[in-house]
């Protein structure tokens, strides 16, 4: 008879296995990679006189510094200390900012647009500092952004977790499988927790993966599997010639 508690922690991690393949952050990187480009020129650069000599129209002043919301003046202020290229423009290069679904963020929750914070509409923004210095903070697209990663991240969560929430239901519900093991049972919390706690990880240590990693996870998973498929076989191999043994 199968261990009743082994076949209940089958069982429920299996079903949060399916849940995790769900829930948007696991396995997610903990920043979206998303494209867009932050930057800021002064009034005295070369860039803002360029912007302002082909502006369709002029402004007399601009956002005040103190109206934006904390993330924004954050992300200018950070702006202000990159160092400037030869137009004038200091660029943040793209804001890092966490993936959606996350429980904690160390860097941006939304991405620090100055008009629409989360926004990430392209444009020219100005903008005036305590000092009464005017800035043209820049929004714009630093690279192409690979639309189909949100589809790869969750087909690579179906075929690290799933297959391994069906071994475990199989293990749960056929009275033909092996009973849970321990093993069994250790991996698939093991599993559940690398999976959840991925992006946290990766966020809050200075770890360095290999691009390899999630396929070396997927191997592993299947590979227990496979040996835990073995010795069902196994078994179903052994049990007639035990009975036949001590028939005789």
């Amino acid at each position: 008879m199968k261990s009743k508690r082994f076949l209940s922690a089958s069982f429920i991690i299996a079903v949060l296995l399916v849940g995790a393949i769900l829930f948007p952050s696991t396995l997610m990187k903990p920043y979206n990679g998303d494209s867009t480009h932050y930057a800021i020129a002064h009034e005295s650069s070369e860039h803002y006189e360029e912007y302002i000599k082909h502006a369709s129209h002029r402004s007399e002043g601009g956002i005040p510094v103190e109206s934006l919301s904390e993330t924004q003046r954050r992300a200018f202020e950070e702006a202000k200390e990159q160092e400037p290229i030869s137009s004038g423009l200091r660029s943040l290069g793209r804001p890092p900012v966490c993936s959606p679904g996350l429980l904690l963020c160390d860097e941006y929750e939304k991405f620090p647009h100055p008009i629409n914070e989360g926004s990430t509409e392209y444009g020219h923004f100005a903008v005036e500092d305590s000092t009464g210095d005017r800035f043209l903070i820049k929004i714009g697209q630093a690279g192409a952004t690979w639309r189909l990663y949100p589809f790869f991240i969750y087909l690579t969560k179906c075929v690290v977790l799933g297959p391994y929430a069906l071994f475990l239901l199989y293990r749960r519900l056929s009275a033909r499988s092996a009973e849970p093991t321990f093993f069994s049972v250790g991996y698939g919390a093991t599993l559940l927790t690398v999976a959840v706690a991925y992006p946290y990880i990766l966020m809050f240590t200075d770890i360095s993966l290999p691009s390899w990693h999630l396929p070396f996870l997927a191997i592993v998973t299947w590979s227990v599997i496979l040996v835990g498929i073995w010795r069902d076989r196994n078994k179903d191999q052994s049990e007639p010639s035990h009975i036949s043994k001590w028939g005789n």
